[in-house]
């Protein structure tokens, strides 16, 4: 009978001790340092997004919107003349008093990232127009230089990843689905690169957000 209490009290005490140590272990591994951490709703975040958001203003001489870009590939008339797109640089062989016909459809990339296949010029307009209607929120003086670090922790999963971050795409599409279950921090440093070519690096999320109030209205982005 002394035997049997033993091993019960002995299991006992080991359930509690295991369940003492991932509770120590959890706390140990949330990244939730104010100086790393972007909150949800938070200033930082909104400028994270704002930097990153889908700067579609390089192709406005053909869709005359700031809000989204046409995806490459896709055809034109210019003055009658069948063009193809291929890549950005194509553009600079365009002129403003060109006459241009887009061929449709073609698939165009909005502030978010998200793909739409447009049927015609009239549709095209219609989002133009409600673009225009709209906040140019982008802040485009100022670019993260991939790649950097990112570590999310799930609340509610108990899940911490840490992933290689290589495009805009990818830490707008973290910082768009912040929630309360949802910790990121980044791993500092990073390294940013400003309008004048300028190359910046930052130590904590301080320093990263007045490195993006500084050069807010540092330069003319035009894109309206």
């Amino acid at each position: 009978m002394k035997i049997e209490k033993f091993f019960l009290y002995f299991f006992v005490s080991l359930f509690v001790l295991c369940i003492a140590c991932q509770e120590e272990k959890t706390e140990s591994i949330v990244p939730n340092d104010e100086n790393t951490s972007i909150p949800k709703d938070s200033e930082l975040a909104a400028l994270v997004k704002n930097v990153t958001t889908h700067d579609g203003s390089f192709d406005d001489i053909v869709d005359k919107s700031y809000c989204f870009s046409i995806k490459l590939p896709y055809s034109i008339f210019q003055n009658g003349r069948i063009l193809r797109i291929d890549k950005e640089e194509d553009y600079t062989n365009l002129s403003t008093s060109d006459k241009i016909e887009i061929q449709f459809p073609v698939t165009i990339t909005l502030s978010d990232y998200r793909e739409i296949v447009i049927q015609d010029a009239n549709e095209l307009s219609a989002l133009s127009s409600s673009c225009r209607q709209g906040e140019d929120d982008d802040i485009e003086c100022i670019d993260f230089i991939y790649p950097i670090q990112v570590s999310t922790f799930n609340i509610n999963t108990n899940r911490l990843v840490t992933e290689e971050v290589v495009h805009d795409s990818v830490l707008f599409q973290i910082i768009n689905t912040l929630n309360s279950n949802l910790i990121v921090s980044v791993n500092y440093p990073v390294d940013l690169l400003l309008h004048n070519s300028e190359k910046v690096e930052v130590l904590h999320n301080t320093e990263l957000t007045n490195a993006i109030l500084d050069v807010i209205s540092a330069c003319n982005e035009n894109d309206n």
